[in-house]
């Protein structure tokens, strides 16, 4: 590419500018006074045709007062009453000099012509517009402009009453040569008359010569351009056409034409002189362009050459150019300046690039550059996975300003340690270690996350899950760092266990929780065909009989096949579609329990809560409801909650089940033993039952640590005044030991395995008269 000078550049630059710009004036001159003269053109037409139409209907006045005048003479009406005809030829004659009409005549009723002065209508010769004595007699008056005796005249008629009409009588003013030079006189427009009789020109006057005319009627509404006012001067006139009657079967033209040449001279000579001034501006500019640029050429080249560096990052030497142009030294600090502020704002904008807003740790796009390098670099590393556990929790107790200090806090303390950190999501971040750590040091970095945080007047306990992805072993790019990540710590969420590395089975869990978390879904909303209930009755020991069934829910998927309640319920819980599913249980349970009742079988279904649903203030009125429907007491319904969920929010779990329990309904604790309660603890919430989890019966007729564990839990629970279930009875040592013990209610596969309700009904009334023990 052939390179110019930067002198000739700028030559070119400033007179192409300034060429440029003599030319917008100009065409922007020509535009405006090419529109000004146009608009003058219009409405110099206008005003003229304005002029036209007042000076006819100025004369039409006139005829209408001389004709009123002529009618309402006595002497007059008395003549043509007795047909002298001298008399009112005399009388015709003296009133037209009067007035200076060019026409005056007297018509019968009939239409025939009585007398005219002048003679242009013969005498007893038919009026030619019979249409017109029509109009005369229905109407009083006529005027019109009409063809007579190939003369253009412009005439009102009216009657002569005596007192009824007895003839007609016309006046006349011809439209001729006269009047045309009169409207000339006045607009300064050439004027062209012109007369058609179905579409044939049986008339026409024009104040141009003849020559002309037909030029001037050739530019009817046509708008001539600059070029052909100027150049071709083909346009000698322009026109404008406009109908003055279309009356008698004949259409009266009026044309006005302007000259053209003398409209557009005061442009000519505008335009002219512009030009002529832009020559003289053009050739003193690129004068003065060739100095200018001969002088900023070459600091401008070393500016050229800052901008240069400038635009690929490089800030090391300074942007200060030595001239003697004021402009030019100016530049030279503005590129300074420039320069400064470009670098700081680089910096700026690269820090945000790659940081977290809240937390200024590294955000997930450039930690995800940072793995892909080591990746490439073949390096040994592990990647730790942070998630704050119930960090949701955290935002909804604690409000989330609360939450967001709990992350700022966290990651100032993960930032104090060697390696790399970032933020992936919410509540998630990233640790990549400069050395990969023993357990001991994990647990012990664990222990520092976990200090307690004081934020607005609360301090915030949190707890953290660690998962960890040792590469390339358990990954070998960013995407399947980020992924795995995921899947482990969704798994210490789910399982508690806080420090957790990555294993295969662990996505194959997680695939298949999301498979679950899909289909259970789609089951909710379209196929809850594949859900059922079953039943497993509840003994009560001291009287021998079934007096309980907890109910279990079922689900069989077309495409997972038969899915484990401990596989779904958390996923649900997780998923949040728990709610849907206590929905759909409670529904079935009383449906059957109205089906028990009917078959006479006299049980409470037990159904299980969580805390969720247990904290949800429609699920109590939505219930009353439904046994209000089927005709149930409260009697035939209750319900277990884990122990682990009523110790998450104490007071709020008391103040929603003492409304279950001020309702009748029996609540029972499942899987005691399990969690974090004391009885101290469980003294204080509404509830009549605790349920000893099933792994302290199992084994219970050959381990004595269980026997004593379940002995002591039904000994203090009865201090409470609490009835005690045990479930996981396989034997019939383990029913004799707790009967021994006097535990209310015992519930296993040794008294029945959970069934469906129509074959519990059946089981049921088999085992009425069955003894147990």
């Amino acid at each position: 590419m052939t390179q110019t000078p930067l002198n000739q550049s700028i030559f070119r630059l400033v007179a192409g500018l300034v060429i440029l710009t003599a030319l917008t004036t100009f065409i922007n001159v020509w535009i405006a006074t090419d529109e000004q003269t146009r608009e003058k053109l219009e409405r110099d037409l206008s005003i003229a045709e304005n002029v036209l139409q007042r000076v006819l209907q100025s004369r039409e006045d006139l005829l209408y007062i001389s004709a009123s005048v002529l009618t309402a003479d006595f002497g007059f009406k008395q003549a043509v009453a007795s047909s002298d005809k001298g008399t009112i030829d005399s009388a015709l004659f003296n009133h037209g000099q009067r007035i200076n009409a060019d026409l005056m005549a007297l018509v019968s009723l009939t239409g025939s012509s009585i007398t005219s002065v002048p003679a242009a209508l013969k005498m007893d010769q038919e009026f030619p517009y019979p249409q017109a004595i029509e109009s005369v007699i229905k109407n009083g008056g006529y005027t019109s402009l009409m063809m007579l005796n190939k003369q253009l005249y412009q005439v009102i008629m009216l009657t002569v009453d005596a007192p009824t009409p007895i003839a007609i009588a016309l006046v006349g003013f011809k439209l001729g040569d006269p009047i045309l030079a009169q409207l000339k006189d006045i607009t300064k427009l050439e004027t062209t008359l012109q007369v058609y009789s179905r579409q044939n020109e049986i008339f026409k006057i024009s104040t141009l010569p003849a020559p002309l005319v037909e030029q001037a009627l050739a530019q009817i509404n046509e708008r001539p351009s600059w070029l052909s006012i100027t150049i071709t001067q083909d346009t000698p006139y322009v026109s404008q056409q406009f109908t003055l009657s279309d009356a008698l079967e004949h259409q009266t033209i009026i044309t006005l034409s302007e000259d053209a040449q003398l409209l557009f001279a005061d442009f000519n000579s505008l335009q002219f002189s512009i030009t002529a001034l832009g020559i003289i501006v053009i050739l003193l500019a690129t004068f003065l362009a060739a100095l200018f640029s001969r002088r900023i050429s070459k600091p401008l080249v070393v500016l050229a050459d800052i901008a240069k560096r400038i635009a690929v990052g490089d800030y090391t030497k300074d942007a200060v150019v030595e001239t003697k142009t004021t402009e030019v030294s100016l530049l030279s600090k503005a590129f300074s300046k420039m320069q400064s502020n470009v670098q700081t704002r680089e910096e700026k904008i690269i820090f945000q690039a790659r940081h977290d807003v809240l937390t200024s740790l590294y955000n997930r796009q450039h930690v995800e550059t940072l793995l892909e390098q080591k990746f490439n670099d073949n390096d040994n590393f592990v990647a730790i996975g942070i998630n704050i556990f119930g960090f949701r929790g955290i935002n909804d107790v604690f409000g989330y300003h609360n939450g967001d200090r709990c992350l700022e806090e966290l990651a100032q303390r993960l930032s104090k340690f060697d390696g790399i950190a970032a933020r992936l999501t919410g509540g998630e971040l990233l640790w990549i270690p400069s050395q990969q750590p023993s357990q001991e040091s994990i647990e012990s970095i664990k222990s520092t996350l976990e200090a307690p945080i004081n934020a607005i007047d609360v301090i915030i306990n949190i707890k953290v899950a660690l998962g960890l992805i040792y590469c390339p072993k358990d990954a070998n790019n960013a995407e399947q760092v980020f992924k795995r990540l995921n899947i482990v710590l969704d798994e210490a969420q789910i399982t508690r266990r806080f420090v957790l590395a990555f294993d295969s089975r662990l996505e194959e869990r997680y695939s298949r929780r999301l498979s679950i978390i899909t289909e259970l879904k789609n089951t909710l909303d379209h196929r809850q065909e594949e859900l059922s209930l079953n039943y497993q009755p509840k003994l009560d020991i001291q009287e021998g009989k079934v007096t309980h069934v907890e109910a279990l829910i079922r689900w069989t998927n077309t495409s997972l096949g038969f899915v484990s309640p401990e596989d779904f319920i958390a996923v649900a819980e997780q998923a949040g579609f728990i709610e849907a599913i206590t929905h759909w249980v409670i529904n079935r349970a009383i449906k059957d329990a109205a089906i028990f009742r009917d078959a006479e079988v006299d049980v409470s279904i037990a159904i299980n809560l969580s805390a969720k649903d247990i904290m949800n203030p429609t699920l109590l009125p939505r219930v009353l409801e439904l046994l209000k429907a089927n005709n149930l007491n409260t009697q035939c319904l209750s319900f277990e909650i884990t122990e682990g969920d009523l110790v998450k929010d104490h007071n709020k779990a008391i103040t929603h089940l003492q409304a279950f329990r001020d309702n009748g309904f029996e609540i029972a604790i499942d899987d005691f033993g399990t969690g974090y309660s004391s009885m101290a603890y469980l003294q204080n919430l509404p509830v009549n039952t605790l349920k000893v989890d099933k792994s302290f019966v199992l084994n219970l007729h050959e381990n004595q640590g269980d026997q004593k564990i379940v002995k002591t839990v039904i000994s203090l629970a009865h201090s409470f005044d609490m009835n005690v279930v045990a479930e996981g009875i396989e034997n019939i040592q383990a029913l004799t030991l707790l009967a021994q013990w006097g535990c209310e209610l015992a519930q296993g596969y040794y008294i029945c395995k959970p069934t469906s309700a129509d074959k519990l009904i059946s089981w049921y009334k088999d085992n009425l008269t069955t003894k147990w023990l």
